[in-house]
């Protein structure tokens, strides 16, 4: 064979070898994003189980619940915070009623969240207990509303025929809401906030916070959004059944 015909028959093996080169590369990547896709998928099925058995834990110590609580277990990966017995950070969302049938949203929020034994115990905890204006105006009675104006409570009533407002400040004292009027008018009239009577009416519409889960305590109260919200915060907090 010439030169000229051995230079021409070179080449056609290289092309092969290049090809089994790249086809062996990609069936490595493959393999591998197959791993990586187990792995995921065993991560996700292991943080459902976990948010499934706080959410048990949670809705069996709580009876003024009306649903399942709603948990979401933060940090990836998952399987080796569960190696370790430790999660940062765990969200429950839950609605519930209270005594007097109010209607209420609650957030928790759990930092540093471990396993101890066959419980879970979160080294802090911040939560919002918020109930509707609606559900709050109704419960006081026909003919009341109530709103939000810049943080503040406006308490509409009517009366002989038209409308006394009154916009009060709200606070918390101890475990108790508190409400000190800021303006009122009558009938698109001003009127002086500090009358004894819209005072005293103002008085009576206080609350005592019933007792909070989880060992929480009141931090403070807010309006917005439609809604009154207490915020509580814990620590060292325990998730087992009671």
């Amino acid at each position: 064979m010439n030169r000229t015909a051995q230079a021409e028959s070179a080449p056609v093996t290289e092309p092969r070898r290049v090809r089994r080169r790249f086809g062996a590369r990609r069936w490595v990547l493959i393999g591998a994003g197959a791993l990586v896709a187990v792995a995921a998928l065993a991560d996700t099925i292991a943080a459902g189980v976990t948010e499934s058995d706080l959410a048990d834990r949670v809705a069996r110590r709580q009876s003024a619940l009306t649903g399942a609580p709603d948990v979401s277990v933060d940090g990836f990966p998952f399987l080796l915070h569960a190696a370790r017995g430790t999660f940062p950070h765990v969200e429950v969302r839950a609605k519930a009623k209270t005594d007097e049938g109010l209607p209420v949203t609650a957030s928790v929020d759990l930092r540093d969240v471990s396993k101890t034994g066959g419980g879970y115990r979160a080294a802090t905890a911040r939560a919002d207990f918020s109930v509707p204006l609606d559900a709050l105006a109704a419960h006081r009675g026909e003919g009341v509303r109530l709103s939000e104006s810049d943080g503040r409570l406006r308490i509409t009533r009517d009366f002989l025929g038209m409308p006394l407002v009154v916009t009060a400040e709200v606070g918390l004292s101890g475990d108790t809401v508190t409400l000190e009027a800021s303006a009122a008018t009558f009938a698109g009239r001003p009127l002086d906030p500090a009358n004894p009577r819209i005072a005293a009416a103002v008085k009576e519409a206080e609350r005592e916070i019933p007792d909070l889960p989880l060992g929480l305590e009141p931090s403070g109260v807010s309006v917005a959004e439609g809604a009154v919200t207490v915020h509580a915060r814990a620590s060292d907090v325990a998730l087992d059944p009671a």
